[in-house]
């Protein structure tokens, strides 16, 4: 609290040098005559600027500028532009009609200028002042934006390591298969030993990474900021890059010929001045941008500001004293309140085209981010996807285990399958789509081999025409049936596991029906980590265009997911 009133108390000081310096062009005489209205003005224009500033920062440029909505941001600060200029007439005007001051050859009213480039330039004074004032959010949100970057650049690149780590050699995994197939009818005990440590390595391999990650699933990052509008094309694509400087130098000579009187002697008599702010800009964006600003140096960049404003600050200083001559006293006090308040004025402006290097960067950081968040998604959908499925492998290795020794003959033959099934999984894996038809093949071969190993169990797979040719990404379903085969093992009774597809208007609608055994399982058997696996993965691909409902009563365990056809593909 007691920094943001120092902070505050520091911008009033500096925008009252800004007003203060306008007491110069009067002379002492006059300086005595209209002392009163003279510091009005100058409470006047400090506690306007100031309020402007603040709303600009706290309100503008939030709401607006980081909004998109860039036309009601300009007008607002066109607005408060033109409200610093009225006050600013309005008081010279006072001055003139009831003090009687002659005015001042750099008054607005001063029979030397021309009315109308002066009120020109004022308002674009201010304006670009006022916006300039934003770089303390941007210089904050491009701070923020590049250690995101480099968090998210560390993401990606431990994520392909892991995926590299627990990638499955699928060459290996089907040579062990027609392996232990080949052997199992000569020596069951040795193809059942080669299975178990089949399915401790793929455990040890997979799991040690799954229960670090996707525990809970994360809400999907919400970019709200247009990153490829006309407005963000124009300030950060470089084919744009001459219009942008055409338009910088325009608007410093906008703010540079206030005193125009409309004739050339009056132009040329101005390029100098005009050459040298349009330098200091450039050594600004070229120099102390890069080498101070940039490194979050931000109080050395500030202070070689300051020294390099001075530069044409001293000259016109001395100006000012020779043209005076002997007819008008400008003391000390005067010169240094002359000197402060337009390296202070000349500064904001300059300022303002860091802020607009800022954004530019900000933005590029933000494209950059947003590219980098796309390849996360496909990377963490890749591991979702890998993670999910292999629930389904260790349950039929077990299986197998198990028939190796009742019956080798048919352990040789579920073996093929599990082969078929398995190179049909891995193909799933490096494809975005796949027709519903062999989704709904694998899960009926899954199922058969369930139905190998349980006495009692029964399977139905109902589907309404047409439904076959639906494309979706693969292998979306398995984990709802692997979890139903898993959760309903009663060797008493009947268990079934009962799936419907069916089209209802634009949406695919799956339905999974378990029964559940007549002992309760506990908690943590029922737990693990494929539904939440499930949802996330749905999350990923559909956002909020899918639903999933989870229900169950004494007997039964239903499962009901309904999915929007056309799915968002990442």
């Amino acid at each position: 609290m007691k920094r943001k009133i120092v902070n505050n108390l520091a911008l009033v000081a500096i925008l009252g040098f800004i007003a203060f310096g306008k007491i110069y062009v009067v002379s002492p005489e006059g300086l005595r005559a209209a002392r009163t209205a003279l510091m009005e003005e100058v409470t006047v224009l400090t506690l306007a600027y100031f309020a402007a500033i603040i709303l600009n920062i706290r309100v503008l440029a939030p709401r607006l500028l980081l909004r998109n909505r860039f036309m009601a941001y300009m007008l607002s600060l066109l607005v408060f532009a033109m409200i610093f200029t009225a006050i600013e007439l309005c008081f010279e005007r006072l001055l003139i009609d009831h003090y009687h001051l002659a005015p001042e050859e750099y008054w607005y009213f001063s029979e030397s200028r021309s009315l109308f480039f002066e009120v020109l330039s004022a308002i674009t004074a201010y304006f670009v002042s006022v916006a300039g004032t934003a770089i303390v959010i941007f210089l904050h949100l491009w701070n923020q934006s590049g250690k995101r970057m480099r968090d998210l650049e560390e993401q990606n690149a431990r994520s392909e390591l892991e995926k590299v780590r627990t990638r499955i050699d699928s060459e290996a995994l089907f040579g062990t298969l027609d392996k232990t197939a080949a052997i199992v009818r000569q020596s069951p005990s040795e193809a059942s030993s080669l299975l178990m440590e089949l399915s401790k390595l793929l455990r040890r391999q997979l799991y040690e990474s799954e229960h670090k990650r996707h525990n809970i699933p994360q809400e999907l990052s919400a970019q709200t900021f247009n990153l490829s509008s006309p407005a963000m094309n124009f300030l950060t694509e470089k084919r744009y890059r001459i219009q942008r400087h055409l338009l910088m130098i325009t608007v410093f000579m906008l703010i540079a010929y206030g005193d125009f009187d409309g004739t050339w002697s009056s132009f040329l008599s101005r390029l100098p001045s005009v050459f040298i702010f349009i330098s200091l800009v450039y050594f600004n964006i070229h120099v102390l941008m890069p080498k101070l600003m940039m490194r979050n140096r931000t109080g050395a960049y500030l202070t070689f500001l300051a020294l390099s404003v001075l530069i044409p600050v001293i000259p016109a200083v001395a100006y000012f004293l020779k043209i005076a001559g002997n007819n008008v006293y400008f003391p000390v006090w005067m010169q240094v309140l002359f000197v402060v308040s337009n390296v202070v004025k000349i500064s904001f402006p300059i300022i303002c085209v860091s802020f607009l290097i800022l954004f530019r960067y900000w933005v590029r950081n933000e494209r950059h981010i947003a590219e980098l968040e796309a390849a996360r998604l496909r990377s963490e959908l890749e591991q979702l996807q890998n993670q999910v499925n292999p629930h389904f492998l260790f349950n039929m290795l077990n299986n197998i285990i198990v028939l190796t020794k009742k019956n080798p003959d048919e352990a040789a033959n579920v073996l093929h399958k599990l082969s078929n099934m398995l190179q049909y999984q891995f193909r799933g894996f490096t494809k975005q789509s796949i027709l519903l038809g062999d989704d709904m093949r694998f899960l009926a071969d899954y199922l058969n081999l369930e139905k190998l190993r349980r006495d009692n169990f029964e399977f139905s797979i109902t589907a309404d025409d047409g439904v076959e040719e639906i494309s979706l990404p693969p292998l979306l379903f398995i984990p709802f049936v692997e979890n139903a085969v898993k959760h309903n093992n009663d060797n008493r009774n009947l268990s079934f596991v009962q799936l419907r597809f069916a089209r209802e208007n634009d949406n695919l609608c799956f339905g999974c029906v378990n029964s559940k055994p007549l002992r309760p399982m506990r908690k943590d058997e029922a737990g693990g980590l494929g539904l939440p696996n499930v949802r996330r993965r749905l999350d990923l691909l559909y956002g909020n265009r899918y639903r999933l409902e989870i229900t169950e009563n004494e007997t039964s365990y239903t499962v009901q997911l309904s999915i929007e056809l056309k799915y968002k593909k990442i």
